[in-house]
């Protein structure tokens, strides 16, 4: 009986030793959870007093120690893609003519911008204009006339107008000495041939189109389907189909050589087509010159990189040099200057007109700063009053005027006006 008792007592020992071991490693050294557990980790834990789920077990996201904060390494986010913009849609009426500029190696996305904003549908009114006049110099042309050929344009050659290209010369005066001085042109050609062009730029366009949009459609229009609402107004074009049909296509090229020209000079000089106003065919800026010359004869007048004809610096400039490549010199003969303006636009009433207004507008000297002006008792009708150099002793410079009064002839040996100037 001793010996049960005390084996019973030496086992209930060696259990209260198992279970005291047991609740030192359980309670001893234990580590705080939130120190070793990473911020967002999920780990399960009994439900509480007060309730739970139906398995007993509830999930807790343990966040990071309020006295030792988790240090989160950042995680650099992808960078985002490239969206490549869809290239803009193209109206199916300008797909030859894009497919026609890339095999020319002009393509990219700024070219279907500029073919992108075109309207959907091309003008028919440039190539109709065009075929309209050749249609009538060919099968109807006009039957000589007895009335004599106009010298000058109507009411171009005219003091008031002369006056106005020497106001415009004074208010651009560094423009136009620089160009005289660099290309030899005289400031009162330039200044008359942008009075007969645009009106000194006031008259920059004679259509509503842009010339973009005017030389694009010349490029499309390769068959008389094209210009339907023209045909009527060609007479008895019936007649001549097969001629209208085989002239369409070589103006078309054309056309297309400008419009190949005018996208360039675009996409060179940063020129948006919304300011390229322009004419019947497409010439543009200040001095009206087409495409294919700008790049040739275009000339950076205010030095800032780029050629742009609706300034003026740019435009007298490249009007000058257009005539100067052609031959034009200091001294050149009065018919060889006529020449030279009926190269720059083939008509002798153009050429004759911007002499004339030159003449005018020469007449028109500054002398001592202030501008001559001509008392009413001389006689405008005639080619006079000019100006002449007159030498007075000493250094002293004088110009001579040589003026022919009303109701007199002047005689070989005039009466001169000396005005001194300093």
């Amino acid at each position: 009986m001793s010996i049960s008792t005390r084996g019973g007592r030496r086992a209930l020992r060696l259990v209260l030793c198992a279970l005291c071991c047991l609740l030192l490693a359980a309670c001893g050294g234990k580590e705080p959870v939130d120190d070793v557990v990473a911020s967002g980790t999920v780990i399960l834990e009994p439900p509480s007093a007060s309730g739970g789920s139906d398995d007993g077990i509830k999930e807790r996201s343990l966040g990071p120690s309020p006295a030792a904060p988790a240090v989160v390494t950042p995680v650099a986010s992808p960078a985002p893609k490239t969206v490549r913009p869809s290239s803009p849609a193209v109206a199916s009426a300008w797909k030859d003519l894009s497919r026609r500029l890339a095999a020319d190696g002009i393509s990219g996305p700024k070219v279907d911008a500029l073919l992108a904003g075109l309207p959907a549908t091309p003008t028919q009114s440039p190539m109709g204009r065009k075929i309209k006049v050749l249609y009538n110099r060919k099968f109807f042309p006009a039957p000589p006339s007895d009335k004599p050929q106009a010298q000058y344009y109507k009411g171009v050659v005219t003091d008031a107008n002369a006056r106005l290209c020497r106001q415009f010369i004074s208010a651009n005066s560094k423009t136009f000495r620089q160009a005289e001085q660099r290309y030899g042109v005289p400031s009162s050609i330039a200044a008359a041939l942008l009075f007969v062009e645009t009106r000194l730029g006031k008259v920059l366009g004679d259509t509503s189109e842009n010339a973009f949009y005017t030389l694009a459609s010349m490029a499309v229009s390769r068959t008389p389907e094209s210009i339907s609402d023209w045909l009527p107004q060609l007479r008895d074009h019936e007649q001549h189909m097969d001629w209208i049909a085989e002239t369409m296509p070589k103006r078309a090229d054309w056309a297309y050589k400008e419009t190949k020209a005018l996208v360039e000079h675009m996409l060179r000089d940063r020129v948006s087509p919304e300011h390229l106003p322009g004419s019947i065919y497409g010439a543009v800026g200040l001095c009206q010159f087409m495409p294919s010359n700008i790049a040739t004869y275009g000339a950076d007048g205010d030095g800032d990189g780029r050629v742009d004809l609706f300034t003026v610096p740019d435009a007298v400039a490249s009007l000058s040099n257009y005539l100067a490549r052609h031959g034009w010199k200091a001294g050149l003969s009065r018919e060889r200057q006529h020449a030279l303006l009926m190269h720059y636009n083939h008509s002798t009433v153009y050429a004759n007109t911007i002499m004339a207004l030159a003449d005018r507008v020469a007449a028109l000297k500054r002398v001592s700063g202030r501008q001559v002006r001509l008392p009413s008792f001389f006689d405008r009708s005639r080619p006079w009053p000019r100006i002449v150099p007159a030498a007075l002793p000493g250094s002293a410079r004088a110009y001579a005027f040589l003026p022919p009064f009303r109701g007199l002839r002047c005689s070989a040996d005039p009466y001169p006006l000396f005005l001194t100037s300093c």
